[in-house]
């Protein structure tokens, strides 16, 4: 940004005669003197309030120094002096991005390049402002022609295109990307973990291991890393404390200090009327109300609440994709309000507007949430569940982390904050309305007649070389078993199979099942397999629901991090403990055993099939009481004006 802003001043030096004050004024911004450049500006205004090189200097020295509010009305100013100023649009844009306005941001960008075609800055703020919508495929093209207009290489819009490529799931041409920008930066932490992260994805470790090591060396154990939180959380060998310290560190760097230190609005009891203090307005925030393992997992948690106890909204971020799950979702709740093409403030104002007691955010760092809008504080209570497994680093995000005993137990409080409550079971809900059909026949589902399957249905960012040299162990031990995966995005399926053969097995024996439309054709086929297997360090989640609730036992390792110990939770509800394993060496020998002994299997199947509906795990009215419990507890705590402490 800051090379178009030095051209912008240049350009209205060639048009407009500068005297000495102007000239000591341009070179204070070629050397980006910030504060000097505020002081020389102002004292020519003071003389001249309209000066136009000055009023633009004195934007560009605000900007400089993070004062977006301040250079606001200043930047306007300029602009109804010179309203197709391209350099000011763009000043006005980036100010607009910087305060969550980028609705707003893009008209300018978008206005800048009409009348300037072709400016790579511009081009690259309106992909950035795109970017932070989440419009990641739309941003690629403005990406794309920002390289192409620049004179070199365009380091910070590859980075940004690597990035909405990641986001949209773009593996191979993402990895490409970061994995140039790492050639030529070794020092770019961020770069390494979108890096990692990419390999992650497409299962490349051929370098993994001392990468890691790199970026715990460049960041001095991740305590200077600002990269997205959810990234790190399937990075092997990373601590909660850690987790933490990356959440933090994005908290700050990517919502503004004037937002995230602003005082929270004090909750006053004396005004909450009689009525909203026993039955509470819940909303709940997402994206995913759709197709999508956090939309099939929450319809009947909102069906099942108490409608005497609370009254309950659903507000949407995302699109609607006309699935069953979506209008069995807008059915259940009492309100759904869709909020996708609204702004972060927009967003904020509706949900106050509403008078909302306690806001559920089912998203925190994950792709498509709206955290900005939580550090708006849009309730009086805040509470972080489902889908980010941690903490999102800043209290003015959420005032309390849903978790349960074991994901969240109290021994790690360091790392997890304070405002924590537990539920008493395990912190996921399910859907038991689901009825299983009859199994597919094998070979109708591409498994082979015989033998024994192993399976775990994850995304391909939770596999690693330490999770697959344990199940290529067990595919050598068990003679003629498979691995039945999901087919992952990309090349990665190729990956995999070569991983394994490197292993010594034969490649045919892992196998990938095809996406299918319907979650109960997808639950009635997983009765195919006999044994789950957990990865670790970043456990299944609704896929580890998935397979229990077909009856398949799950062997799992129990972690250290709360993405870590959940599968340890689900089996723990499920009734299963004698399915968690304390290490690797443990992990490894359970398995082996219960895939040579099926005698032991088969009582492990019968007990969850006879338990489906009555263990913790899969018993949701108990489950959605015990929720309402937790809520009654944080609003009773917060109109007592006691404290926030934890709820466990």
């Amino acid at each position: 940004m800051k090379t178009t802003r030095k051209k912008s001043h240049a350009a209205v030096a060639r048009r407009v005669p500068l005297d000495a004050d102007c000239l000591a004024l341009m070179r204070l911004v070629e050397a980006g003197r910030h504060a000097d450049v505020e002081a020389a500006a102002r004292r020519i205004l003071g003389a001249r309030p309209t000066q136009p090189l000055a009023l633009k200097a004195l934007g560009f020295a605000l900007i400089g120094q993070g004062r977006y509010d301040e250079a606001l009305p200043v930047i306007r100013y300029s602009l109804e002096r010179h309203p197709d100023d391209p350099e000011a649009l763009n000043n006005l844009g980036i100010v607009l991005s910087a305060l969550m306005r980028w609705d707003e941001s893009i008209k300018c960008f978008a206005r800048s390049i009409e009348i300037k075609p072709g400016d790579p800055e511009v081009l690259k703020n309106y992909g950035v402002a795109l970017s932070r919508m989440h419009k990641w495929d739309e941003a690629v093209p403005f990406f794309l022609k920002a390289i192409e207009c620049h004179p070199g290489d365009y380091v910070q819009a590859i980075e940004q295109l690597a990035n909405v490529l990641l986001n949209s799931n773009r593996n191979d041409e993402a990895w490409t990307c970061f994995n140039e920008l790492w050639k030529n930066d070794q020092s770019n932490a961020a770069i390494l973990s979108q890096l990692l992260s990419a390999s992650l994805k497409r299962c490349d470790w051929d370098e993994l291991e001392a990468r890691l090591l790199t970026l715990r060396s460049l960041t001095t154990d991740y305590r200077s890393l600002t990269d997205n939180p959810f990234v790190v959380l399937s990075f092997p060998g990373i601590t909660s404390e850690e987790q933490r310290s990356v959440a933090s560190n994005y908290a700050r760097g990517n919502i503004p200090a004037s937002v995230l230190d602003a005082p929270d609005p004090a909750l006053d009891a004396r005004k909450v009327e009689p009525a909203r203090r026993s039955r509470l307005r819940i909303g709940y925030l997402s994206a995913d109300y759709r197709n999508h393992p956090v939309g099939q997992i929450m319809p009947q948690v909102i069906e099942l609440h108490d409608r005497a106890r609370v009254e309950v909204f659903g507000y949407s971020l995302g699109v609607d994709d006309q699935s069953d799950i979506r209008q069995r979702l807008r059915a259940a709740f009492d309100h759904f309000v869709d909020l996708r093409d609204i702004s972060v403030i927009e967003t904020a104002e509706r949900i106050r507007a509403d008078e909302v007691d306690i806001l559920i955010d089912l998203h925190g760092w994950t792709a498509d949430g709206r955290p900005e809008a939580l550090a708006l504080r849009c309730a009086p209570l805040q509470v972080n569940w489902l889908g980010y497994a941690g903490t999102l680093g800043h209290p003015k995000l959420a005032d309390y982390l849903l978790g349960d005993p074991v994901v969240t137990p109290c021994r790690t409080r360091t790392a997890i904050p304070r405002r924590l409550a537990h539920l008493p079971n395990c912190y996921l809900p399910s859907d038991s309305t689901i009825t299983l059909a009859a199994p597919p026949l094998r070979r109708d589902a591409g498994l082979p007649e015989e033998g024994l399957v192993f399976c775990s249905f994850n995304n391909s960012y939770k596999f690693n070389p330490q999770v697959f040299d344990i199940w290529c162990r067990l595919l050598l031990e068990t003679g003629d078993s498979c691995l039945w995966l999901s087919q992952p995005g990309g090349t990665a399926h190729d990956r995999l199979r070569k991983e394994a053969e490197t292993r010594g097995v034969d490649p045919a024996r892992v196998i990938f099942a095809p996406r299918v439309a319907s979650k109960a054709d997808h639950l009635s086929r997983l009765q195919l397999a006999d044994l789950a297997l957990d990865p670790f360090p970043y456990n299944s989640h609704s896929t580890g629901i998935d397979v229990l609730w077909a009856g398949v036992p799950m062997v799992a390792l129990l972690g250290d991090t709360f993405p870590g110990r959940v599968g340890a939770s689900l089996l723990h509800a499920a009734g299963l403990d004698e399915l968690i394993a304390g290490s690797t060496d443990e992990y490894y020998r359970l398995a082996l055993a219960l895939a040579r002994t099926p005698e032991r299997l088969r009582p492990l199947r019968r007990q969850l099939v006879e338990q489906r509906n009555r263990c913790p795990l899969f018993d949701m009215p108990r489950f959605v009481r015990s929720l309402e419990e937790v809520y009654f507890r944080m609003w009773d705590s917060a109109l007592s004006g006691a404290e926030r402490t934890a709820l466990v």
